[in-house]
């Protein structure tokens, strides 16, 4: 499973009412996948465990698609690249 692949296992793990929903890297993830605060929460922890890594609840509230994961992360930690 590639880098983008494990973020978007990650999210549909975590938005059980959309499990049936075509996650792609343009999705909304409040207007499309239905995110809340909690959910948004158990995503950033998911993804701190998945590749230990530490993220901020502010900066990943601000994230408002998939690609915007895949982007601020690349960003932040360019060892994922080869994920």
């Amino acid at each position: 499973m590639n880098f983008e692949q494990k973020i978007i296992s990650i999210i549909r793990d975590n938005v059980e009412e959309k499990q049936d929903v075509d996650i792609t890297p343009e999705s909304e993830l409040v207007r499309d996948l239905a995110v809340d605060s909690l959910n948004s929460l158990l995503i950033l922890f998911e993804l701190e465990q998945e590749f230990s890594i530490s993220l901020d609840e502010t900066d990943f509230s601000r994230l408002k698609t998939v690609s915007d994961i895949f982007i601020n992360l690349r960003e932040r930690y360019p060892q994922l690249q080869a994920s």
